[in-house]
């Protein structure tokens, strides 16, 4: 083909390309200093910003608003004592809302697929749901989480059905549940895991098309089932 040929992009586009490399590049730099300076972050006990960490739609990720963030944080810590092992799966937003509110909960886990999250170490947990229960230290977590959060990155059958295994081996009995997905997985959520929709409407940061809700296997104050 000739060089003639290969059409050009018109100055607009080029712009807004250029922005958006621009824009990404920073956020790279954002994430890798964050990094550097973890130990330091997590000495100090200073807040992390999750605006640190790009989302990958490849991975189905979309961040949640800060206001959604810190109310599911919110119910995690006000239902738990220090003691207690809070999962939050596939949900590092509330996880990191979480930690910003009590760094002294050494006991709170973000179970997730993306690496990025293993600069929390100890309180990281590499998570695939295609492999519900095939995560380091399994066995040793068997029924021992009293708060846990779920939110499945896929709106599918599949997708629900595996994270619940995985929530159903790490529950305690006297367990508290949340489950922030699709309107569509209502009667999935139920039949899998005893969950009701509630009053609370996760939102998120840049928006989602599909309807999202919350569903969960109890009430209080703030969280009621309708």
């Amino acid at each position: 083909m000739d060089s003639d040929d290969i059409p050009a992009l018109s100055s607009d586009t080029l712009a807004a390309l250029q922005s958006f490399l621009a824009e990404k590049q920073e956020l790279d730099d954002r994430f890798e200093k964050l990094k550097e300076n973890a130990e330091e972050v997590f000495q100090n006990n200073q807040k992390i910003n999750m605006s640190d960490f790009q989302e990958d739609w490849q991975l189905s990720q979309f961040w949640y608003d800060d206001a959604t963030a810190e109310f599911i944080a919110r119910r995690a810590l006000e239902h738990t004592s220090k003691d207690d092992c809070i999962a939050f799966i596939s949900s590092p937003t509330a996880y990191v809302a979480f930690r910003n509110m009590a760094p002294e909960r050494k006991n709170a886990y973000v179970f997730e697929y993306d690496q990025r999250f293993d600069l929390f170490k100890d309180q990281y947990v590499l998570y695939d749901f295609n492999k519900p229960l095939d995560f380091a230290r399994a066995k040793e977590m068997k029924g021992k989480f009293k708060f846990i959060v779920a939110d499945p990155p896929f709106l599918n059958k599949d997708c629900l059905s595996q994270t619940m295994e995985t929530v159903r081996w790490i529950a305690s009995k006297d367990v508290k549940i949340m489950i922030d997905t699709g309107a569509v997985m209502e009667g999935l959520a139920k039949e899998l895991i005893g969950a009701r929709i509630t009053d609370f409407h996760p939102a998120h940061r840049g928006g989602l098309s599909n309807e999202f809700r919350c569903y969960s296997t109890f009430e209080d104050k703030s969280l009621q089932w309708v």
